[in-house]
């Protein structure tokens, strides 16, 4: 027998050991440990497990993530504030510059630079209010405005005066989170000439902020006109400031700057000379006829480039880039003569005369009238009970003289017919009114262009509930009834005329260039539509055109001067327009030259001016001997 004295139990395995050997089996009471020890081999299982889960993990996280999180904790260490990049140049066809900038300084805080604690943040309000002159309660309202870590420029003060700016320049080194900040002030030598056409730049509003990327809450936006039509080629590549900053988000110190990169320039058809020739034109005549205002579009046929634009009243842009004054913007907005309408691309009107190129275009297409015909036009047209007066008695009349004189009855009879002659009905007029463009935007790059209006009909019976009569055709036939066209139409419209059958898309701009004036893009011209007629058709209307000016009778005799001064020949049609406001009308003029190879095209409107020959006319010559002089 074994002495029970001599054995023990193994504390590992549990076995027994007998004079220091391991029995190879259990006996007695060592059975009831069995529990015990599988007790220890789960833990020791499970430590092993913990052990290697932590070991996989941390290096998961110092080999795969490693660099990540390295970049996590470099940015929570570095900040960056963005610095705005200054708009690009915008130049006129001679690289006149008509959009620059100059430098502007705004007293600015960082909300994220700011201290938290409220006591020395309330002493850095009040220095900043005494040099800013702005009530400290302000200066707290606008830190409050954003996110207390945001590390954008929140503008206390704008455009600081030079000396304001030293002084900021020297103070703000002293104050935690307050900057100088150095922008880019938009500037438009031209001011109210071009601004219709430029529209202005401005500081971002909480619906572009919500709906455009990469911009900050300080930043400035193309509001209007190019600017907005050409934001994301103008507004450039921002800079960065890095900070390196403590565990209180407290600035330490600067450790590196990108600086911003200027925008794309833009080089425009558009002719300086003649823009300011256009504009100032019209000024004057709207103010000597005691017009309502207008509209003048210069084209250059041949590519559908803008010359000129200028529509009046107008506005000063410059009052926009800085940040207008509530009074100010109220009494633009509140102006009932509309001086931020563009009237030359929104403004719609009834065409008059200058309409009737276009039906008599369409009479020889469908061959209502021969080139060459005569027709018998009375004083007055009777067609039953209702009576359809010209202006005169003209009597026998050709296309030639149709045009020249302007001979509603000629017209009356091509478009709506009477006697033997058959005339070209409403459905058909409509239907050459979209050969030419008109009743459709003409897609110039600028906002907010109108389609205008072409009846007919069925528009009628729809929109007036009321039959179309022999008294609309005839209306519709010399440009008057519900007919409404923007001047860009109807420059496009006489530009395919004149220039062999195409129709342009009307554009400004003609070249991008960086910075170094290396061009980056140039503008190819846009066909709409092209052979719209056979060539004998439009030649015929184009030498009746030519009657107008050259006919000793023609309404637009007054530019034989003009033509005579550079040995051209000039083209063109007076309009008079009702407006349905009495005996006022609007004065109209659409014209050419040089005749034989056309360079220009121009439009020329004067709300309620009266007779186109008196009120359009003049401002045309203005504008085309500017053109001929400078180009």
């Amino acid at each position: 027998m074994i002495d029970s004295s001599k054995r023990k139990k193994n504390k590992i395995s549990g076995e027994i050991e007998v004079s220091g050997y391991f029995s190879t089996g259990f006996i007695g009471e060592g059975e009831e440990e069995v529990p015990e020890k599988r007790d220890m081999l789960w833990l020791f299982a499970f430590v092993i497990f913990l052990t290697g889960a932590l070991f996989a993990r941390v290096t998961y996280l110092q080999v795969f993530r490693g660099d990540y999180y390295n970049k996590q904790a470099e940015e929570n260490r570095i900040k960056h504030i963005m610095v705005e990049a200054p708009r690009g140049m915008i130049y006129d066809r001679n690289h006149k510059v008509i959009a620059s900038n100059t430098p502007k300084f705004d007293l600015a805080l960082v909300p994220g630079l700011i201290p938290k604690k409220e006591k020395e943040r309330n002493a850095i309000f009040k220095e900043v209010s005494k040099i800013a002159g702005v009530p400290a309660g302000e200066v707290e309202n606008k830190y409050k405005e954003f996110p207390e870590d945001s590390f954008d420029p929140v503008a206390i003060k704008e455009d600081l005066s030079r000396e304001e700016a030293l002084k900021m320049e020297i103070a703000s080194s002293n104050w935690m989170g307050v900057i100088l900040n150095k922008k880019a002030k938009r500037v438009y030598p031209g001011g109210e000439i071009f601004s219709n056409i430029l529209g202005y730049a401005g500081k971002i509003s909480d619906y572009d902020m919500k709906n455009r990327k990469g911009y900050g809450i300080s930043d400035s936006i193309g509001k209007e006109g190019l600017e907005i039509q050409y934001e994301e080629l103008l507004r450039g590549k921002k800079g960065d400031k890095q900070l390196e900053v403590d565990s209180f988000g407290q600035s330490k110190r600067s450790i590196g700057e990108t600086f911003p990169v200027i925008g794309n320039s833009l080089v425009l058809t558009l002719n300086d000379d003649v823009q300011r020739e256009a504009y100032l034109a019209l000024k004057e005549k709207v103010a000597e006829v005691g017009g309502d205002g207008g509209a003048v579009v210069a084209l250059n046929p041949k590519d559908g480039g803008v010359l000129a634009l200028a529509t009046f009243p107008s506005f000063d842009n410059n009052d926009f880039t800085g940040g207008i004054s509530s009074q100010k913007f109220s009494e633009i907005m509140n102006d009932p003569k509309k001086p931020l309408f563009n009237r030359a691309i929104s403004g719609t009107y009834p065409p008059g005369s200058t309409f009737k190129p276009l039906v008599a275009a369409a009479a020889l297409s469908e061959r209502i009238i021969q080139p060459n015909e005569v027709l018998n036009c009375p004083a007055v047209l009777n067609v039953g009970k209702w009576h359809f007066e010209d202006w005169k008695f003209h009597g026998e009349t050709d296309l030639n003289r149709a045009i020249a004189e302007s001979v509603n009855t000629y017209f009356y009879i091509i478009g709506g017919g009477w006697g033997d002659k058959k005339g070209l009905g409403p459905e058909k007029i409509s239907e050459y009114c979209s050969t030419f463009g008109l009743g459709e935007k003409t897609g110039i790059d600028l906002p907010q262009e109108a389609k205008g209006l072409v009846p007919d009909p069925a528009w009628k019976e729809k929109t007036k509930s009321e039959p179309w009569y022999i008294g609309d055709t005839y209306h519709f036939s010399i440009g008057q009834g519900d007919l409404l066209v923007t001047p860009i139409q109807l420059a496009s419209y006489v530009s395919a005329m004149v220039n062999g059958g195409t129709l342009f898309k009307p554009h400004f701009l003609d070249l991008v260039e960086n910075l170094n004036g290396e061009v980056l893009d140039k503008k190819k011209p846009e066909i709409t539509k092209e052979n719209i007629l056979p060539k004998d058709i439009l030649d015929s209307v184009k030498k009746a055109m030519t009657e107008t000016v050259s006919s000793d009778s023609g309404s637009g005799r007054t530019l034989q001067e003009i033509g005579k001064k550079y040995n051209i020949e000039i083209g063109g049609k007076t309009g008079t327009a009702q407006t349905g406001d009495g005996d006022k009308y609007h004065a109209w003029f659409v014209g050419f030259a040089p005749v034989n190879d056309p360079e220009i095209v121009v439009v020329v409107l004067v709300e309620k001016g009266g007779e186109g020959y008196s009120s359009a006319v003049p401002i045309a010559g203005k504008v085309m001997d500017r053109y001929f002089e400078s180009r």
